[in-house]
């Protein structure tokens, strides 16, 4: 079985790669950076999903079983600065390959993925695929239409193709720009430097928090069990605040005392106090249920970054 992943060189794309090497699928994908970390026994190429003559020749040649569709900006916070950029790739780069596979009549599956955050705020009760779809963001807009798109090549063409609306998902190698590998990260320079003060936004909010590698088994799960044209929540379905991120990451530290710096700049312009997701559907038709627990992770993350700062210095 052949598989090919768009935005492979993004943090759940190494993660992917890994899980689909160990389940014996020859696996190729893309990216438009050159990956910092690679899965071992991947074909890696340099690739804009936009470029539609070459992205037409690397599907069309490699002739996939299964699509991953992970590309597209992840920060958030960029894409107020930058909503071109956010609607750009992940709207016209989902249109640009659906195409493709449309064209060429291609027989794949398709795990599109895309957000929970084209929820909204919600209203603090568990989000079901039902729950109504209110982006606040661009990038939540973007991977609403995207999502749209999804849908309708299904019910127009055929594709074959299931959509996933990840919440957050945190672990190793996870880039600073998002709050527990931040958290992280600062901790472990704290120990370095003999620090005290921690930096954050708001950690009044409250998320639904998975590892990544039960994310990725996740996904793995619905190309191989998921209905075409159908949407699903990957999430725990459990509140963790960020109180609780912090002080986990602590308790593993080996700092004694720490002060807590609210950063004004670190305030995100809209953010929902509490979202949580309903899995019953993702564990109705795949049997998956999450193997790690987001506290034991937070000692992996923290460990990471130890490790990693000491490379860096080398």
């Amino acid at each position: 079985m052949k598989a090919f992943i768009t935005g492979i060189s993004g943090f759940v794309g190494y993660y992917l790669a890994n899980k689909l090497v160990s389940e014996g699928y020859d696996v190729l994908g893309i990216s438009r950076a050159e990956p910092k970390r690679k899965a071992t026994g991947v074909e890696y190429i340099l690739c804009d999903i936009n470029d539609r003559g070459k992205m037409e020749k690397i599907i069309t040649d490699s002739r996939p079983d299964h699509v991953y569709h992970l590309a597209g900006p992840a920060f958030i916070p960029l894409s107020y600065e930058k909503p071109n950029i956010a609607y750009g790739t992940i709207v016209d780069g989902t249109l640009n390959l659906y195409e493709i596979i449309r064209k060429h009549r291609l027989s794949c599956k398709v795990l599109y993925v895309g957000s929970a955050d084209v929820y909204g705020h919600g209203d603090g009760t568990p989000l079901h695929e039902g729950s109504p779809i209110v982006p606040m963001n661009p990038y939540a807009g973007a991977k609403a239409c995207a999502e749209i798109i999804s849908k309708q090549f299904y019910h127009t063409y055929g594709i074959q193709i299931v959509s996933a609306r990840p919440f957050n998902h945190t672990g190793p190698y996870q880039s600073v720009d998002f709050v527990c590998s931040n958290f992280a990260k600062q901790i472990a320079l704290m120990e370095k430097n003999g620090e005290s003060t921690l930096s954050v936004g708001n950690i009044e909010v409250e998320r639904d928090f998975l590892d990544v590698r039960d994310v990725v088994d996740a996904y793995y799960l619905l190309m191989q069990c998921g209905t075409p044209g159908e949407v699903y929540n990957v999430c725990s379905g459990t509140c963790t605040s960020l109180k609780n991120i912090i002080s986990w990451l602590f308790m593993n530290s080996s700092i004694q005392q720490h002060q807590i710096f609210v950063a004004p700049e670190k305030l995100r312009k809209v953010d929902a106090p509490v979202r949580v997701g309903n899995h019953d559907a993702l564990v109705r038709d795949t049997r998956w249920f999450p193997k790690y627990k987001i506290k034991d992770t937070m000692h992996e993350l923290l460990q990471y970054w130890r490790d990693n700062l000491e490379k860096l210095e080398k």
